[in-house]
């Protein structure tokens, strides 16, 4: 099991890692391909805003190959479980979460400065 992990660990993650972490820290629970495609989205957003680097090129399939990396990444790194088609924020984030709102709020986007 990998070493103990915190929200303010996310503050320090490169900006792809950050995306995809608020997105699971806003959610917490996401069925597989809903959020390939809602992280898809938010990638195109984004570039379309300037942040054309977070992945080496906008076709769909490049970036929900990189966001499926990175989650991959998270998993191993303890920060996200995955369990039958379902991708879930992992329990000591959960944990650490209810200790810090008193509740998840799941849907609702959470300023991570604060949470740190």
């Amino acid at each position: 099991m990998p070493g103990e992990i915190r929200l303010k660990d996310v503050l320090s993650m490169g900006r792809l890692e950050r995306i995809v972490m608020e997105y699971f820290i806003k959610n917490i629970s996401v069925g597989e391909i809903i959020a390939l495609i809602e992280l898809r989205e938010e990638v195109k957003r984004r570039a379309s805003r300037g942040e054309k680097d977070l992945v080496p090129e906008l076709d769909d399939v490049v970036i929900e190959r990189e966001v499926s990396r990175v989650i991959s990444r998270l998993i191993t790194a303890g920060y996200l479980e995955y369990k039958g088609g379902v991708y879930n924020l992992s329990k000591p984030l959960i944990e650490e979460l209810k200790k810090k709102l008193g509740r998840l709020d799941p849907g609702i986007p959470k300023n991570m400065e604060s949470l740190a």
